[in-house]
């Protein structure tokens, strides 16, 4: 599933916070999914997936990964109604995503020139 990074939600992050500061954040976010991509990994109990869930949801929102925070939501919503199997069988779906993201946001934090593209 291929997914992109919202420019438009990078701009903004960059007015709020400033162009230097922009790929330090987006370095500490891709760490932070890199973490849970490999919590994913360790066959997580579907609690801990509602949690990672959680935790993604809105941090994806604020970096301008919007397919995965709606996957997150989803997933999020899925564990709190008990569809449990649901869920595991969206599990490599919903990691794939994370891990995808991680290589991408990686990718443009490393990179002025793709960051300024977005600007």
């Amino acid at each position: 599933m291929a997914t992109t990074i919202n420019s438009e939600t990078i701009k903004r992050l960059a007015d709020e916070v400033g162009e230097d500061t922009v790929s330090l954040l987006l370095n500490v976010f891709s760490d932070e999914l890199e973490q849970y991509s490999k919590q994913l990994s360790n066959h997580p109990s579907v609690d801990q997936i509602g949690e990672i869930s959680h935790a993604i949801k809105s941090s994806a929102a604020s970096f301008g990964a919007d397919d995965l925070a709606l996957m997150a939501q989803e997933c999020e919503y899925r564990v709190k109604q008990g569809q449990d199997d649901w869920m595991i069988d969206h599990l490599s779906e919903f990691r794939q995503m994370v891990e995808g993201m991680v290589v991408e946001y990686k990718q443009l934090a490393g990179s002025n020139e793709l960051i300024n593209r977005m600007l």
